[in-house]
């Protein structure tokens, strides 16, 4: 692990799915990261990023979904993804229920390609939230059923739209409370764990391929205590210019976590950028 410190001398859906107290979650990553399983109570969200993902991976998770949303420039990656798309597979891929944003990045093709599919379009012109976020309000409109979101986007690129992405997810607890909210990205899933008891199942290739992941405190310092991870932690305070747990990996195929603040949580998917 590298635990990055600065003046320390230490040298760590998913979807719940039952608990054994009030502030104890059950975390069960497997089908979000192999695209294996059921994904009715869900809605996928497509922002503007390129689609690195696996073209059956990305079939699977978009077509199994309650709901597809397809966010201002993510509609030019799924426009661009269904015409990229060989052998007929095209035909497969369902259409958008909503298709949100400001539309300053989406282009006249797409935006005509999703008006003759007869896709719902909502325009949301305040500049004051990010397409995502406004996206989630739009998503809370339009239904109360779904028990997880799924975010496909990627983690490298522009540093700001990626912080902007982990704003949205602590706005996203006031927005869809009690809905889970998942960052996917090409080699990584990410999530927050609000405050409590957190355990997380870990696919056992994994570990076994000690595939790295983290814990991040943002916005406020954090006491900490994990079990499963290759260096754990002990009611330590993790924070920015102390303590932050990265490049972590795996002890166990089942991860503890004991958070008092907000945590963000992250596990690569692939032996790639390890």
């Amino acid at each position: 692990m590298h635990n990055d410190a600065a003046n320390d001398d230490m040298t760590n859906g998913a979807v719940g799915s039952g608990s054994t107290g009030v502030n104890t979650h059950y975390w069960t990553p497997g089908a979000l990261i192999d695209g294996q399983g059921g994904f009715e109570d869900m809605a996928i969200v497509l922002l503007n990023r390129p689609i690195l993902l696996d073209k059956s991976y990305f079939t699977t998770v978009w077509n199994g979904a309650q709901i597809r949303v397809a966010v201002d420039g993510g509609t030019n990656r799924w426009v661009d993804f269904v015409k990229d798309t060989v052998n007929g597979e095209q035909s497969k891929l369902k259409p958008p229920d909503l298709v949100t944003g400001d539309f300053d990045s989406c282009n006249q093709e797409a935006m005509k390609y999703v008006e003759q599919l007869n896709c719902t379009i909502v325009r949301t012109p305040d500049q004051n939230a990010t397409d995502f976020t406004k996206s989630l309000k739009v998503l809370r409109s339009q239904t109360n059923e779904v028990a997880r979101v799924l975010t496909l986007c990627e983690s490298s690129g522009r540093l700001d739209q990626i912080m902007a992405n982990i704003n949205t997810l602590f706005l996203a607890q006031t927005i869809l409370p009690g809905v889970p909210v998942f960052l996917r990205s090409s080699n990584s899933l990410t999530w927050l764990l609000e405050p409590g008891d957190h355990v997380i199942d870990i696919p056992p290739r994994l570990v076994h391929e000690s595939i790295w992941c983290s814990l991040v405190p943002i916005g406020h310092s954090c006491r900490c205590t994990t079990e499963g991870l290759k260096w754990n932690l002990t009611q330590r305070i993790m924070e920015f210019g102390s303590l932050v747990s990265t490049s972590n990996t795996y002890s166990s195929d089942r991860v503890r976590i004991v958070n008092e603040e907000p945590l963000l949580w992250s596990m690569g998917t692939t032996p790639k950028d390890m």
